[in-house]
């Protein structure tokens, strides 16, 4: 049956088919510093107080706030200090009534001590004072818990720390150490096979011969891949050659280095060079839909492999840049989150005015690439980048979001308020 009399899904349809047949892969335990980017099975709890006892924001002196009522800048209270505690230290003593201690930030207060004045809010000179009289006047009277962290401030024992279900930001390691965790349970990276299909595709470093193209897709979607947390198995270029491409896609169907995705890119359409979904099919996978109905990548296939309790994911997007990368954005890369163990699949979506009008074919779902100017005030602007064909690579490698024009809509005039997916989140 010709591509254009195939049906075709909403785009609605297509992300439930692809999602509803992704699931989470198992975990695996990791040493902490590889987590980045990765999502823990399980919620991260605190197992004790942070700090675990009183310790000093500031610089300065610890004190009981009690002996400083009465100081003024008419009458400054004089206190004379013993001893110097640092981070990481701990006072000998308890601190006696009427005394003071010079305290590091970060350090733990001496027992009895409830407050820190600042050095620059003491009439000293610091150097003079520590070397030789050992004392410090204050013009004011301190509260109990001024300039201290108090005993569990930053987080309590059982405290949330690190949710489940979101990627690992380089600050949640720095939590998940300072549990005193040097391993984590997280969800596998998804594996993925991409092959580009043509005989017109040189690798880069070839010099071409009349007819001839270097390939550019399988490398910018190699790196997406990575970018969006799987690691990426480049194949390389088949020929236009069913049994050339069958033999490059049936050990990660079929054997032992079975893949969770597979992505084709070319063979998609309804040219006669176009069979990707035959070979598919042909390596045992069942064809779950060949046509979407949106802007660029419409002809998406997908398909799904079985084997050993589990299913490859199957893509075959179309060949060039633009179509590739939208339909890589719009259906693989959700189902590559939720295989990573995300919670949410869909991008942030910020509200933004439109720059300029756009009018689009109805019918279809479509997902306008834009850039996104940020001002002093007010919304956001969205602005409509190029989709031509001969400008289809740089507007992707330009687009910070996508317009998503409403469906039945007859077309966006300047100003109109619409919803654009974040790219950069």
């Amino acid at each position: 049956m010709p591509r254009d009399h195939i049906p075709a899904n909403t785009y609605a349809q297509s992300l439930a088919a692809v999602l509803a047949a992704c699931r989470p892969l198992a975990p695996e335990r990791v040493g902490f510093r590889e987590a980045i980017g990765r999502v823990l099975t399980e919620p991260l709890l605190a197992v004790a107080d942070d700090p675990p006892a009183p310790k000093s924001a500031m610089d300065g002196f610890a004190l009981r706030a009690v002996d400083t009522r009465g100081a003024s800048a008419g009458g400054p209270l004089r206190f004379h200090y013993e001893g110097v505690v640092g981070a990481g230290h701990v006072a000998a003593r308890p601190l006696a009534p009427g005394a003071a201690m010079r305290i590091m930030t970060g350090a733990l207060l001496p027992r009895e001590a409830d407050a820190v004045v600042k050095l620059e809010d003491t009439l000293c000179d610091e150097a003079k004072a520590i070397a030789e009289r050992g004392e410090f006047a204050i013009t004011a009277p301190l509260t109990p818990g001024e300039n201290v962290y108090a005993s569990g401030s930053r987080f309590a024992r059982g405290d949330l720390l690190v949710p489940a279900g979101v990627p690992l930001a380089p600050q949640a390691l720095g939590l998940i150490a300072g549990q005193g965790l040097t391993e984590v349970t997280v969800v596998r990276r998804p594996h993925v096979a991409l092959l580009a299909l043509g005989d017109e595709l040189v690798e880069p470093e070839r010099p071409l011969q009349a007819g001839q193209i270097h390939v550019s897709n399988l490398y910018a979607l190699e790196a997406e891949t990575q970018a969006q947390g799987a690691t990426a198995r480049n194949l390389g270029i088949a020929p236009d050659d069913p049994r050339a491409v069958a033999a490059k896609l049936e050990p990660w169907l079929t054997g032992g280095d079975a893949g969770d995705f597979v992505m084709t890119l070319g063979g998609s359409h309804g040219g006669d060079f176009d069979f990707a979904g035959e070979i598919f099919q042909r390596l045992g996978a069942q064809l779950r839909f060949q046509r979407t109905l949106i802007n660029w990548g419409g002809s998406t296939i997908f398909a799904t492999h079985a084997h050993d309790g589990s299913a490859t994911l199957c893509f075959g997007l179309p060949g060039t840049p633009l179509p590739s990368w939208l339909a890589f954005e719009l259906l693989v890369r959700p189902a590559i989150w939720k295989a990573a163990g995300r919670r949410e699949t869909g991008r942030p979506v910020l509200r933004a005015r439109m720059a300029e009008p756009i009018q689009r074919r109805p019918g279809r779902t479509h997902f306008v690439p834009a850039g996104i100017e940020f001002g002093a005030s007010g919304l956001p602007l969205a602005i409509p980048l190029d989709e031509t064909p001969t400008a289809n690579r740089p507007t992707a490698t330009r687009a910070a979001g996508l317009i998503l024009y409403p469906e039945g809509a007859k077309g966006l005039s300047a100003g109109d308020e619409v919803s654009v997916a974040w790219l950069s989140a």
